[in-house]
């Protein structure tokens, strides 16, 4: 609407005005819409403004904010592990310090995204295979920056995931992650190249990050049980937080996640849809979205059984979690 009639200045526009004070009445109403632009994305899209440009070679591929977001997120890390090692005391020869420094830095990232990516889902229209080059241009930076934010957490956090002491790059219990990491981002990558099918990207975005700070609170406590002494906080709110986080995963990843992708594959496979992505391509976001919904049973089943258990932990201080976190 480009009147509101309950402001004072609308009505004021309302009456014949002369050609100065008209213009004024125009200029008055485009502040007010300006204005009306969510903080969050104007925050993004300013970030993403002044942030320089790099193409991938011999393409318009920008990858400028996702590798600046990449270092932001690598130095949150060393920040958390600076703060675990000094304020907490936790031995830096322990793997545990630095699986819960890598958690709390997930975490950190889930709660930057989240609240942006729900003011990106309500600001416009939904619709999953939607075209992105008729929204207004902050919509577009903003929704630029957050796809390139969570593209460069999961650059970061493959880098970190190699292994150049090892027998193998990749620690086995880390093919899954690394699998997820390359279907997410071809799958963002993809939106941007075709400039459609961001909705549904960060849809899925949400909906998946929303349990995020939970899960990764919970890993931290877990482990923290087990450096921390008797009696402090870490043991205090281990079994609540451990109920808490399988109640909302297991919500999330048993019905809303199933659910939201639905309605996307509806919606990309309708006459509609296909013109805004290719059949091809969506027949292949399909599969890979439901590729990652079905590979989390695993964690769901989990997450069920924890339910059902209650306040009794799973993960108690003297779990063995394996080799892998052996001093």
């Amino acid at each position: 609407h480009i009147l509101d009639i309950n402001s004072s200045s609308a009505v004021q526009c309302l009456a014949f005005k002369p050609p100065q004070e008209s213009l004024m009445c125009e200029a008055s109403s485009a502040e007010q819409k300006k204005e009306r632009i969510p903080f969050l994305l104007k925050t993004w899209g300013n970030l993403y403004r002044a942030a320089p440009k790099l193409y991938i070679p011999a393409t318009q591929f920008d990858i400028g904010f996702a590798l600046i977001s990449a270092l932001f997120i690598a130095c949150i890390r060393f920040t958390y592990r600076g703060v675990y090692q000094n304020v907490f005391n936790f031995d830096p020869a322990n793997p545990r310090t630095d699986e819960i420094s890598a958690c709390s830095t997930s975490a950190t990232h889930s709660l930057l995204l989240v609240p942006s990516l729900w003011a990106a889902l309500r600001d416009q229209p939904y619709k999953p295979s939607a075209s992105i080059s008729d929204r207004p241009q902050y919509y577009q930076n903003a929704v630029s920056a957050l796809l390139q934010f969570c593209t460069g957490y999961m650059m970061y956090d493959f880098i970190f995931m190699l292994d150049f002491e090892g027998e193998s790059w990749i620690h086995p219990e880390d093919i899954a992650f690394a699998g997820h990491h390359f279907v997410t981002t071809l799958y963002m990558s993809q939106t941007r190249v075709l400039g459609a099918g961001h909705i549904s990207a960060m849809t899925l975005m949400w909906s998946g990050e929303f349990t995020n700070p939970l899960q990764n609170g919970y890993n931290i406590v877990k482990f923290a049980i087990q450096m921390a002494e008797e009696g402090t906080f870490w043991h205090v709110i281990h079994p609540t937080l451990e109920l808490v986080y399988a109640a909302f995963y297991f919500v999330f990843r048993a019905f809303v996640g199933p659910a939201q992708i639905v309605h996307i594959s509806y919606d990309l496979l309708t006459k509609e849809g296909r013109k805004n992505v290719p059949l091809k391509v969506s027949v292949l976001w399909i599969i890979m979205i439901w590729g990652i919904i079905l590979g989390s049973i695993p964690w769901v089943a989990e997450s069920m059984e924890m339910v059902k258990d209650g306040l009794v932990v799973k993960y108690h201080k003297d779990y063995d979690y394996g080799p892998r976190f052996e001093i």
